[in-house]
């Protein structure tokens, strides 16, 4: 009897356990669903939403949560049908918007756009939801509608260099430079340390010619960060343009140090070379461009390196 007591107990305590997770009920898998999401564990989170969809298929909440754990897996496709299926059962602002950065995830700015139209109504004063609306109408093209709402988005809050940022963007490919530029300097003033607000800014005072203005920024983006080298290209062309070969070949040094298979930077170090009147280490610069796939720098050594070489040539021959 004892053996036979002894061998039931496992069974026993197996349907125990079974029982015990046939008793949770939709709200423990709630709980345990969002207590998974903030641990990370997004596949365990789906798994208990999912059950509680399962007792409370009409809780557009559990949806919801659902879409938002989809979205830390990048799996757009199933947050969307989430998000959509939510909206169905109840719409509120952070479904609209959710379901807008989701849009957005996939590059859909015409409902992305929408979707936050949708979110505005039902807190029109949201200084992130015109900027989220007006990021997303400035993908789709649409400027003029994204200045506007970069606008609200900044009468709203002023504090967010971000809105200034991206106004000045479109403010700068509208050709409105002094605008873009108040923009930028704005954003610097809210953000010291905003790399792409010094680099925009540059961008501007190039445009209008202020080059001593647009090397200053161009070095604070690179004080900033000192491994992108595009910085290094902006602030050498800004140097070319004042006629300081010399240092704008050390910018072209630099980018080269941090990019030896840079072919651009072996040619414009070599116009600056040239013009510092050292043909032969220009020459060198033109010889390895080309090799490294500029081919513009062929047409350089035949016009200017070749030439030299055939004049030597003839006073050789007298």
């Amino acid at each position: 009897m004892i053996k036979k007591i002894c061998h039931f107990i496992p069974v026993i305590f197996l349907l125990v356990i079974i029982l015990a997770g046939c008793s949770l009920t939709g709200y423990d898998m709630y709980n345990l669903g969002s207590q998974s999401y903030d641990e990370g564990k997004y596949f365990s989170a789906i798994e208990y939403f999912t059950r509680a969809i399962w007792e409370d298929p009409t809780n557009a909440q559990l949806y919801y949560l659902r879409g938002n754990t989809y979205s830390k897996l990048n799996n757009y496709e199933y947050a969307l049908k989430d998000y959509t299926r939510a909206i169905k059962l109840n719409p509120e602002k952070e479904f609209y918007q959710n379901r807008g950065l989701t849009y957005l995830a996939l590059d859909d700015y015409v409902n992305a756009a929408a979707d936050f139209s949708a979110a505005l109504n039902f807190d029109p004063n949201n200084s992130e939801l015109h900027f989220n609306r007006g990021y997303a109408e400035a993908l789709a093209g649409y400027y003029d509608a994204a200045i506007t709402d970069y606008t609200n988005a900044i009468n709203f809050d002023s504090s967010n260099a971000k809105n200034f940022v991206n106004r000045g963007d479109l403010w700068a490919k509208a050709g409105q430079h002094e605008k873009a530029i108040f923009d930028f300097t704005i954003a610097i003033s809210l953000n010291p340390d905003d790399e792409l607000a010094y680099y925009n800014r540059g961008n501007e005072f190039l445009a209008l010619k202020k080059f001593e203005n647009a090397v200053q920024d161009y070095s604070k983006t690179i004080e900033i960060n000192p491994s992108k080298t595009e910085y290094y290209f902006k602030r050498g062309e800004a140097k070319v343009m004042l006629n300081n070969f010399h240092e704008a070949a050390e910018d072209y040094s630099k980018i080269i140090e941090i990019d030896p298979e840079n072919g651009n930077a072996y040619y414009n170090r070599g116009i600056c070379y040239a013009n510092l009147n050292m043909k032969n280490v220009a020459c060198e610069d033109f010889t390895h461009a080309g090799e490294l796939g500029f081919f513009e720098a062929y047409e350089v050594i035949k016009e200017y390196c070749k030439k030299e070489v055939k004049k030597n040539k003839k006073k050789k021959r007298k």
